[in-house]
């Protein structure tokens, strides 16, 4: 079956047209499009990523005053660390507020491409470059929507792409291929998730053991699109090498542009639990 699923994954990504990936996605919740992007633009995200990953190593040599500050201003990356580690950056956030290149790509790419797959406008919500270096901390099995949902929108598209490559050995991104078939009962069903605590946001075990997880060994360059509804996680990285991913999350224009609003937040209250979902980082009272 799985076998099955894969051929089917690329078949519709690499050589249908819009209105069968759209189908596919409405039936699956998530849709694979490989080389999405060209060689010039995989390698312009590939330099911006270097660009913002020396600015995130310099901010975490801040003390914790400096941190703070830096924290507050737009325009400057909001770096998260790793909780074992607080000199080794997670994360970093509000990119497209901070490099206007980046900005100009995703807006012409992926924005328009969501745009003209569903018929409707799509806006930013929020973005993220995760980097999960050597031994990085895993990302337990979660859906998004209960981070995102105090803001309102229905649902959240989540976009996501590697600058390098995904493996079962670096930690790549893992779908649960029948949550929708087997398990939910809806298409906006939440699952009972851990709420405080080290694994807050994830998805209680009796739920994920009956899930059937699809590993996406993606290349720089694909396209991933996931609803804000779909369980997923990735696992440690044990290889030598980064697993870096971008990911780009929207809602529906007519549901409101929240982009700052979030960032707002998140900037004056770094530490709330609810930016600190199912994630190998510290938070309060998490």
């Amino acid at each position: 079956m799985r076998n099955f699923i894969i051929f089917l994954l690329f078949s519709i990504s690499c050589f249908a047209n819009s209105s069968d990936q759209k189908e596919f996605f409405q039936e699956r919740g998530f849709l694979w499009v490989k080389n999405f992007f060209s060689e010039k633009q995989v390698a312009m995200l590939r330099s911006i990523s270097d660009e913002i990953n020396e600015t995130a190593k310099g901010l975490l040599l801040l003390d914790d005053q400096g941190k703070g500050l830096a924290q507050t201003i737009p325009g400057v990356p909001i770096v998260v660390a790793e909780a074992l580690n607080p000199y080794q950056v997670c994360r970093t956030e509000d990119l497209l507020s901070c490099y206007p290149n980046l900005y100009h790509l995703i807006e012409g790419t992926i924005t328009t491409f969501l745009g003209q797959l569903f018929d409707e406008p799509y806006v930013l919500f929020k973005d993220k470059l995760n980097y999960k270096w050597p031994n990085g901390g895993a990302f337990s099995p979660h859906q998004d929507h209960p981070a995102f949902e105090l803001f309102g929108p229905t649902e959240f598209i989540t976009a996501m792409v590697c600058i390098d490559e995904a493996t079962l050995e670096n930690g790549c991104l893992y779908i649960a291929e029948n949550w929708k078939q087997d398990l939910l009962t809806d298409d906006h069903t939440i699952l009972p998730y851990v709420v405080g605590g080290k694994d807050h946001g994830t998805i209680q075990k009796m739920w994920t053991d009956k899930l059937n997880w699809l590993p996406l060994k993606a290349s720089p360059g694909d396209l991933v699109i996931f609803t804000s509804f779909v369980p997923h996680y990735s696992e440690i990285n044990k290889s030598e090498g980064p697993r870096r991913a971008l990911f780009l999350t929207y809602n529906k224009l007519f549901e409101g542009d929240l982009r700052k609003t979030y960032y707002y937040m998140k900037r004056n209250d770094p530490e709330n639990p609810v930016f600190h979902f199912a994630t190998p980082t510290k938070a309060r009272n998490k």
